[in-house]
């Protein structure tokens, strides 16, 4: 039977054959298609990826269904039949509370890939908030997540034109490419979230003719949520990032073991037993180590044999 890293292994090798190096590829698209509104794969609270791998989740105390998909030409969307449908969410804040609290939340793995950008649709109520903000983490299974903050989205209300409107020419693009620790990364995640409008402090109703529903905080419908990126390492690529990492002594005579780069690490003996977990670490301190060969492996997938003397 393999064993967990072998299985890994073999599925990243596969991955990066699949692809042509140094080209663009979709990692995961959620276009929340079905059969019905209530017959969505995944359901309400965690629907489905269409494309690719992913998952996704409501972020704090936020609700959905299914309703009615984009059909606008020339967007992403191009299901236009019965079975097209959108993510409809509400449950929002009241007025003057739980900022940036709310909404939802897409989980990925970036291993094999570089460059990433994060793309959605999105239909606001009229009486929905006007402003969104799009957040990213590059671990998201840490206990306290850290969430940066990427891109804020604010409509200026009006008595036309905004409110029950999608939001989708141009797509609302999140372009990340340039932030490297998203690159080759199993944990990455993204979450879109209702904000206070920057300069009332509170929130905003999209439509100026209505006010901010209190305690639902209207809907927000998303649909055809991409994330993509601008280069498939290939196994030379992948390779050579692998070999950036390392570690010395090694040997190590019950010393303090270095690194040349900070690492999330989990340290095993050669019988598969965990000895030591530490989370962004220079160094391990090898003094209570038994003589004998342990594998190091990181959070990013990168496994490295220690010898301990």
């Amino acid at each position: 039977m393999m064993t967990n890293y072998t299985l890994l292994k073999t599925t990243i090798v596969a991955l990066f054959f699949s692809y042509t190096s140094w080209s663009q590829a979709t990692i995961a698209q959620w276009n929340f298609n079905g059969p019905s509104a209530t017959e969505v794969a995944g359901g309400g609270t965690s629907p489905q990826v269409s494309l690719g791998i992913g998952t996704a989740q409501l972020v704090g105390a936020a609700t959905a269904t299914f309703a009615a998909g984009n059909t606008t030409p020339g967007t992403l969307e191009t299901e236009t039949a019965a079975t097209n449908f959108g993510w409809n969410t509400t449950g929002y804040a009241s007025a003057g509370t739980d900022n940036k609290g709310r909404g939802v939340q897409f989980n990925v793995s970036t291993v094999g890939q570089a460059g990433i950008v994060f793309k959605f649709e999105q239909r606001l109520s009229n009486s929905a908030s006007n402003t969104y903000i799009v957040f990213y983490t590059a671990d998201r299974t840490a206990g306290s997540p850290n969430w940066i903050e990427a891109q804020t989205f604010s409509v200026t209300p009006a008595a036309t034109g905004t409110g029950d409107t999608w939001y989708n020419n141009p797509l609302r693009t999140v372009d990340v490419s340039t932030i490297t620790a998203l690159d080759n990364n199993p944990n990455v995640a993204f979450k879109v979230v209702s904000a206070f409008d920057p300069t009332a402090g509170d929130y905003v109703a999209a439509r100026s003719t209505n006010v901010y529903s209190t305690g639902t905080g209207g809907t927000v419908r998303y649909d055809m949520v991409t994330i993509t990126s601008n280069t498939t390492l290939g196994t030379k690529g992948f390779e050579s990032a692998k070999n950036n990492f390392k570690m010395f002594p090694n040997p190590s005579n019950k010393e303090i073991v270095q690194f040349n780069e900070a690492q999330d690490v989990s340290v095993f003996d050669i019988l598969g037993k965990l000895i030591l977990k530490v989370k962004n670490t220079t160094t391990i301190d090898t003094k209570s180590f038994r003589s004998g060969v342990y594998l190091v492996k990181t959070k990013t997938g990168i496994t490295r044999k220690l010898i301990v003397k």
